[in-house]
């Protein structure tokens, strides 16, 4: 399916059939995770799959949740990783990666906040000293007889107020997005998911780079929301035709050469 379709459709699901799903299909969505890179090389991190959701949920209150919920399904997703720079970030660009696929294969899935990285880590017996860095719900969507699926897509900044030109706060025209072709590419990219839906990313076109800006906090999930988005975008460009990747250093290049104000920072750049 087309990237564009996909996360036009794609929603999050809380609500969960009681029934396991095929180990195939599980397989299929956990290869997506393993053959990506991310924005390093070599495997610097490993797929947990938890097949035993039903047993262990009421165990995971206190340790993970959605907004302080626990949500109940029949398996979950993890993620642990050794620590490296864009380590984090790393992870919600893999972990986004099998939700997308999930999503295709008609699974549907929720990210989780770790809220006790250890006593997580010993519920789920991962033994090995990397970091837990990501956590979702999958399975079958649960409509039930009289439930359907009512919840509207979130809503979206427009992509005027995401995007600046050379300096902050130097609105790009949506014709400057149309000559470079990245107007169907911010499009997609702005159905990225975020942690509350706060949508935390602004970017800055400069002459071949596409920068990535985010505000500057040190917590987990905005770090998996700048991966997950560094995808949404990179897979939208692929799509347009647009070929690049992320890196994940600026160099020496300070926040003041764009007129980034505190509370900012340049988490990396689009090279075209």
């Amino acid at each position: 399916m087309k990237f564009s379709k996909l996360v036009e459709d794609m929603r999050t699901i809380r609500d969960y059939k009681k029934e396991p799903v095929n180990p195939q299909i599980i397989q299929e969505i956990i290869d997506i995770g393993k053959n990506s890179q991310g924005f390093v090389q070599g495997r610097n991190l490993s797929i947990v799959f938890i097949d035993n959701g039903k047993e262990i949920f009421e165990q995971l209150s206190g340790k993970a949740g959605y907004f302080g919920k626990m949500i109940e399904a029949p398996h979950y997703l993890a993620i642990t990783s050794k620590v490296f720079p864009g380590y984090i970030e790393n992870s919600g660009y893999i972990m986004e990666s099998m939700r997308l696929k999930a999503w295709e294969l008609g699974l549907g899935t929720c990210w989780l906040n770790i809220q006790d990285e250890e006593a997580l880590k010993e519920l789920l017996k991962i033994e090995s000293d990397d970091k837990l860095t990501a956590f979702v719900a999958i399975g079958h969507q649960y409509k039930g007889i009289f439930k359907k699926d009512i919840s509207p897509k979130s809503d979206r900044i427009g992509i005027d107020k995401l995007i600046y030109l050379n300096r902050w706060e130097s609105p790009c025209p949506i014709e400057e997005l149309e000559n470079r072709g990245f107007a169907n590419v911010f499009y997609y990219a702005k159905f990225a998911p975020s942690w509350g839906n706060r949508q935390p990313w602004r970017f800055m076109i400069d002459k071949d780079k596409v920068l990535l800006i985010v505000p500057d906090q040190e917590e987990a999930s905005m770090k998996l929301d700048a991966g997950i988005m560094m995808l949404y975008f990179e897979k939208a460009a692929h799509e347009e035709g647009i070929q690049g990747n992320w890196k994940m250093t600026m160099g020496d290049v300070e926040k003041s050469t764009y007129g980034i104000p505190s509370g900012y920072q340049l988490k990396g750049y689009f090279a075209v």
